[in-house]
């Protein structure tokens, strides 16, 4: 029987295989991919974080006595509604600005197209704001502020629990209703 040059070419890519996994295991050494650390260290791959406004991940509930966490939950109430209201003064500074030169006489056409483009894009956010903040409170979160600016977004949110699925919860919320990709969306835990 005679060895075609199909067979010859089968077996050299065979062992050429075998080579490169060969020395890919013995050049490897004990140096560990970050990727691979991050499968092992016990958190799965894409796994996301609550994180405080320190950066530090949070854990477990801080205990307190009751008076403490109404007061917690007063001062937490108020952030929100200052939070809300000087959002709604630079919308207004923003809507007041584009309506000026809009209104203008003197405006160039380029200036008021530009004008009705970033009005378009502030109406557009506001939507897009209202609309995954109502959907984050269904979800059981008692307050939320989100923030859509340059293709990003930022949410602070009153936490629930520390369950760890609630990231992804909101992260799914604001890409379904925005279309923002994971890694531009920035979730605050207020504390």
């Amino acid at each position: 029987m005679s060895i075609g040059k199909r067979q010859l070419v089968l077996a050299a890519l065979v062992v050429a295989l075998g080579a490169a996994v060969y020395l890919n295991f013995a050049l490897s050494g004990s140096t560990k991919l970050p990727a691979t650390d991050a499968v092992t260290s016990g958190r799965q791959l894409g796994q996301t974080l609550f994180v405080n406004a320190s950066g530090s991940a949070i854990t477990s509930k801080p205990a307190g006595s009751s008076k403490a966490a109404a007061a917690a939950k007063t001062s937490k109430s108020d952030y929100f509604a200052e939070a809300e209201l000087s959002r709604q003064k630079a919308r207004d500074a923003a809507k007041e600005t584009i309506s000026d030169v809009l209104g203008n006489a003197k405006s160039d056409d380029t200036a008021k197209k530009e004008a009705v483009t970033k009005a378009a894009a502030i109406a557009d956010n506001i939507l897009k704001e209202n609309s995954i903040e109502n959907l984050i409170k269904a979800k059981g979160f008692a307050n939320c502020i989100v923030s859509i600016e340059n293709g990003e977004c930022a949410v602070v949110v009153e936490p629930k629990g520390t369950a760890q699925d609630d990231a992804i919860i909101i992260k799914d919320i604001i890409s379904g209703q925005s279309g923002i990709s994971y890694d531009k969306i920035k979730i605050i835990e207020n504390k």
